[in-house]
Order: C-alpha cells, then structure tokens, then sequence
C-alpha cells in the first residue's frame, strides 16, 4: 500500500532511475502519406485554412508522443503532411512510458512533446526530478478516458466506495488519471491512500494486468478502456467526463528555449496542430482519423478500438450499446481554469514538492507562467476555435471557482 509521501518520492525515484532507458524507449514512428493513402484519405486532401507563417527560423523539429489517442492530432498532422504544408519537417519520437518521455524533454533531445496535461506544471516548476522552462500552449484532447473494472466484478462495483480493497492502475502520478481518480475515491468516503491499492503502471501493460488479476480495475485513455472490454476482461464503470465535463487530459508543451528563438516556427507548429484539432473534432472526420490512425504504425491499435473512441459509437462491456459524441474532444484551448483545478489537485495530494499554494493569486500565476493563452488565441480565434476562458468548472457534481480554489472540497 502506497502513502502519500511515499507514493511522491517513489515517482521521484522513478524518474531518475529510468534515464537510461530513455534511449531506448524512443522510437521513431512512420506517419506517412503513403500510410493515410491507404485509408481513402490522403496528404493531399487536407488543404491548410491558413497560410504559413513565412521566414522560419528552424524547420527540423523532433516532436515526442506516447501511443494513446490523447495525441491524435500529433499523429494526424504527420499521416496527412500538416507539419509539412505549414513549412516544418517534423520527426515524431515515441515513447512507451511518461517518466521515459518526461526524462527526455528535461534532457532537450524534444523541441516539443505530447504530455499528460499536469505535467508541464510539474516539470516548469519543478515539482519533481527534471527542471526546463516551457510551454503549454494546447491541450491535446478534452474527455476521452474511462475507468474499467475486472468482468469478475460486475454487480458489485457500483460506485467510488466500492473500490475499498482493490487495486487500481494509474498511468502516472502527474496525470488527470490520477488526480481525478483519487478525488473519485474520496468521494466514496475512501482514503485513497490507504483504503485502495493505487499502481503507477504503463498503460500499455494494463490491459494484460487485468486479465490474469493483477489489476482490480484502472483509469486510463479509452483505447484501453476499449480494448478490456473488446477481449472480454472488463467494462467501463465510468468515462471520465461524468466526473469533470470537458476536461484535460493530455497536453502540448513546447521547450522555451525552441519557442523563444524561434518564434516563427513555433507559430507554424500551433497553427498545424490547431488546424488539424479542429479538423478532427468535426464529427464528420472522426471515422475517416481512426482509419488513418489504424492504417500507420504510429499508435499499433485496431480500428474497431479506434473507431469506438472517436466516434463515440462504444459497446461498454455490459452489453449496452452507447452513442456519446463528445467522449473525446479536440478543442485545444488552454483553459486557465484546467490548470488551476490541477495545480490545487497536486497541492493536496503533496505532488508539489517543496513549493504550497495557498492564496489564489498563487494558482494563477503559477499557470500563467506556463500555459501560453496569448499564442492559442492568436491561432485559433483565426480558424474559429474556442478561446472564451471557462469562469468556472464542474468536478464531480460540484462547482469549482479558479478565483477561489480553495473553497473547494471533496
């Protein structure tokens, strides 16, 4: 059973003893055109709503993701040559885990990284091993997780204090997973510490630890989710955004360094990402992402589990049939409210280190310093996206005010 501070340090320990399988965790993926011809779309058909910022300073980026369909729109920009209409030749990196991904960045070998939507905070700020300056520019999917429980279960979990006992996997301590996971518990009447049996695992290795019972249950990006149920281990007790509607999940942090001495590149790079987000958060090209998802190599899962996520057309393992539209978004706006929420999530669950946070001017500029609203909204208010600043959010039920963050509780 992990205590709280002691769950802090093992993540700290963890981080710095995985430096050297960092290397070999990266793989470079194969996002081609050749790969989305494949699919019945191709490159070519994807025409750039804006022009591309001229006089770029550097056009070689190395761009990191983790294989999970919170970064689809990183994968997407490559399968349909974004990167390239908008000037840039982009070499996407991925990793299997987020401490392999984390130790990375921090080193530079990343100009810019998919990353759990928590973690910039911790790494800008220095909550944990590895410090470097960056940027949050985007947040790379809104929804799109789920907690799944054991099929052996079913009829006896049926809400957060039923989880008493059991052990839960959790893909990282800087995660929504986990924050949003613990904060569930809590509201069950559970101390998630020491009446749940919380496993930092990578996602990738979840699936199979449910199947043979060395995992209760886990809170995970929903191709996991899917994929419990479509072999037959598990069901989806709940999707995430019933607890917290439209929140973040992963994110888009770019190095500081990149961004400052290179401003143009790094406008060319939001305007890809922001172009192909709200490409595939039309409903009408959902169908057509998960195709072009399955057919590379990026992300190695099968179509029905793609197709199941984006388009929100599910079966959760219960034997319903459901049809949820918004169970991944990909609107990308960094709200300051999502960081806010988050940063007083890490404050409580003692995942800031040395550092506490107890006025509200405290969160806020502590966000400020790291999402990039400015550069988001140049972008996006040009493509149409949304960029109205959320004055409040809603957390299990109950109203969570960033100008007031601790006012709220479980």
């Amino acid at each position: 059973m992990r205590t709280g501070p002691a769950a802090s340090a093992l993540s700290r320990r963890r981080l710095l003893g995985l430096g050297g399988a960092a290397g070999a965790a990266a793989l470079l993926s194969a996002c081609t055109a050749t790969q989305a011809g494949s699919t019945g779309i191709a490159a070519a058909d994807f025409v750039p709503s804006l022009d591309p910022p001229t006089g770029l300073e550097k056009r070689q980026l190395t761009v990191g993701y983790v294989p999970i369909t919170c970064g689809t729109p990183i994968v997407t920009a490559a399968g349909l040559g974004v990167y390239e209409k908008y000037g840039l030749e982009v070499t996407l990196r991925r990793y299997t885990g987020w401490a392999e991904l984390w130790i990375a960045f921090v080193a530079g070998e990343l100009d810019a990284t998919q990353m759990l939507a928590p973690m910039p905070l911790a790494i800008h700020h220095n909550f944990a091993s590895g410090q470097r300056n960056l940027r949050l520019p985007f947040v790379t999917n809104t929804n799109g997780n789920g907690v799944t429980v054991a099929r052996s279960l079913r009829g006896t979990v049926k809400g957060p204090e039923d989880f008493a006992g059991l052990r839960v996997g959790l893909p990282f301590d800087y995660s929504v997973h986990s924050l949003l996971m613990r904060d569930y518990l809590a509201s069950g009447g559970l101390n998630p510490e020491r009446d749940v049996d919380l496993r930092i695992m990578r996602p990738a290795d979840m699936v199979t630890a449910l199947a043979v019972g060395e995992l209760d249950a886990f809170c995970l990006p929903d191709q996991f989710n899917q994929r419990a149920v479509a072999e037959g281990v598990g069901f989806i007790h709940l999707l995430t955004k019933d607890l917290w509607p439209d929140h973040p999940c992963c994110s888009f942090a770019v190095g500081e360094d990149f961004a400052s001495a290179n401003p143009n590149s790094y406008a060319a790079l939001l305007s890809a990402l922001a172009d192909v987000s709200l490409w595939i958060d039309e409903p009408a090209h959902r169908a057509q992402t998960a195709d072009l998802m399955a057919a590379g190599s990026a992300l190695g899962m099968p179509k029905p589990v793609l197709q199941a996520v984006l388009t929100g057309k599910f079966a959760d393992g219960t034997g319903r049939k459901r049809s949820v539209p918004d169970r991944i978004g990909f609107q990308p706006y960094p709200h300051e409210s999502y960081g806010v929420w988050m940063l007083d999530a890490m404050n409580r669950g003692g995942l800031t280190g040395t550092q506490k946070f107890a006025q509200a001017a405290d969160y806020s500029t502590a966000v400020r310093s790291v999402f990039d609203s400015r550069s988001a909204a140049t972008v996006l208010d040009r493509l149409g996206g949304d960029t109205r600043e959320h004055l409040s959010e809603t957390v299990l039920g109950r109203t969570f005010d960033p100008r007031h963050p601790k006012k709220w509780s479980i």
